[in-house]
């Protein structure tokens, strides 16, 4: 199955189960060596955002901006 067919895939999944299955990678791609590799990247984005330098963009702003590149 190539990336393609998966990224279909995942796109025609309602929003929800979408959330959900991020969820999971993220929890489970998570250990302490990956927290403390990304320990200080974190915390310059909290920085970042805190002095307006860098926007938040919501999980449904995201994943409507993926559907969108997929259909054009």
């Amino acid at each position: 199955m190539t990336a393609s067919v998966l990224r279909q895939a995942f796109l025609q999944l309602p929003a929800t189960e979408q959330a959900s299955l991020l969820d999971e990678l993220i929890i489970d791609s998570c250990d302490a060596a990956w927290e403390a590799r990304l320990a200080g990247e974190m915390e310059d984005r909290v920085d970042a955002v805190e002095h307006g330098e860098m926007k938040l963009h919501s999980a449904s702003d995201v994943l409507t901006e993926l559907r969108g590149m997929s259909r054009a």
